[in-house]
C-alpha cells in the first residue's frame, strides 16, 4: 500500500512538471474591446493555426499563444466593423497587454 501511494505521488509531480514546461513555452495575451457588446469573437491566428480568446465584458484573454508573430482578429456586431492587427515577437512566458482595441462604426 504504502509502494503504491509512493508511485503515485511521483506519477503527480511528473504530470505537474511536465505542466509547469509546457505553460513556460507558452506566452499570453490580454485585450480589453470598447464597446464591449460589439463584439462577436476574438480570435488569435498564426497561419493555419487559429485561437478563439475567451472574454468577458470586453475583457479577453488567451494564455497558449506559442512563440512567434500571430494576427488578432475582431469579429464585430453590425453596425460596428471588424478589426484586425499583428502582434509580432512573442516570446514563451510572457504576457502582452494589448490595452483598448475601440471598433469603429
Amino acid at each position: 500500500m504504502r509502494n503504491a501511494l509512493v508511485q503515485l505521488a511521483l506519477v503527480l509531480i511528473g504530470v505537474t512538471g511536465v505542466h509547469a514546461v509546457k505553460l513556460l513555452q507558452t506566452a499570453s495575451l490580454h485585450a480589453r474591446v470598447f464597446p464591449a457588446g460589439a463584439t462577436e469573437k476574438v480570435w488569435a491566428i498564426q497561419g493555419s493555426d487559429s485561437i478563439e480568446m475567451f472574454g468577458s465584458e470586453g475583457d479577453y484573454y488567451i494564455t497558449t499563444l506559442k512563440p512567434g508573430n500571430w494576427q488578432i482578429r475582431v469579429d464585430a456586431r453590425r453596425p460596428y466593423k471588424d478589426a484586425d492587427f499583428g502582434i509580432f515577437n512573442m516570446r514563451a512566458g510572457t504576457e502582452r497587454d494589448l490595452g483598448e482595441v475601440v471598433l469603429r462604426k
